[in-house]
């Protein structure tokens, strides 16, 4: 697990795609705050500077995504957010300019703690390895999606809690793609819930056809890892959705659809 300073410096550079699979993995809650302009779609022969202003998504366009990602919440989950003094929105465009842009950023941060003797060495060394683990990750996406993402988030604003909410839109269609909602405390092994595979997939199962995700007709299961399930479309194998069990309550807590869930099943089948 990364030092707490790390966290502090993922949420001042506005690391977002810690909603990516990493999520499950290292737990990143509230990593990310200042972001990315929307509707800009990059290519690698650009390699001018991005500032965190162009980063940002504002006025009219914060607006619109804060309503979006209400509604999703509302609709799949049937969670109310409210925003206050502790609790807050944020939003930012992953692509690969500003992918680019904050692993310098992410990088420098982390080496300036160690250089001003904030963490000790070896902190620096774990929390430089989850750095490139979290940019490998970021990149990897966008290489298999092929397109950016539009991520947005109810967080603390000061980077730590365990209610965490996260909604992906793909960039160019605007189109929900991934869902993850965190509630409760992670670290109370003790209230872990004993759920069989069967039971998960009757969940998974249940959610998939009550909500016409990715427009599957006839889920089929095609990978269990963990409290994550992969199903495709029957007659369909391009129809690809994630589902996240809560190992806590049971239900539901994340999916994905579309080339997100097309990406999490590679990351799935090839992860050691």
């Amino acid at each position: 697990m990364f030092s707490k300073k790390l966290t502090a410096v993922l949420v001042a550079v506005g690391v977002v795609a810690s909603t990516s699979a990493l999520f499950n993995e290292i737990n990143i809650k509230g990593a990310f705050a200042d972001t990315i302009k929307q509707n800009v779609v990059y290519t690698k022969s650009d390699t001018s500077t991005v500032s965190k202003d162009d980063r940002k998504v504002t006025g009219a366009d914060e607006e619109a995504y804060k309503k979006k990602s209400l509604d999703v919440l509302k609709k799949y989950f049937n969670i109310s957010v409210e925003e206050n003094e502790n609790f807050g929105f944020h939003a930012e465009i992953l692509n690969e300019k500003t992918v680019a842009e904050q692993e310098q950023e992410l990088l420098k941060n982390t080496k300036d703690l160690y250089d001003n003797k904030m963490i000790s060495k070896e902190e620096y060394d774990e929390d430089m390895a989850i750095n490139k683990e979290i940019n490998d990750d970021m990149k990897e996406q966008l290489a298999q999606t092929k397109h950016g993402m539009v991520d947005t988030g109810w967080i603390p604003k000061d980077g730590y809690g365990y209610n965490n909410y996260f909604v992906s839109f793909n960039e160019n269609t605007k189109e929900v793609e991934d869902v993850k909602v965190s509630e409760g405390n992670p670290t109370k092994v003790k209230d872990l819930l004993t759920i069989n595979e069967e039971q998960s997939k009757n969940t998974a199962e249940d959610f998939i056809k009550q909500n016409k995700l990715g427009d599957i007709e006839k889920p089929k299961c095609i990978l269990v890892k963990g409290n994550q399930l992969f199903y495709q479309d029957e007659n369909d194998s391009t129809k690809k959705v994630k589902i996240g069990i809560d190992a806590f309550t049971g239900k539901v807590s994340s999916f994905s659809v579309n080339a997100y869930a097309e990406w999490e099943y590679n990351e799935a089948i090839n992860k050691k």
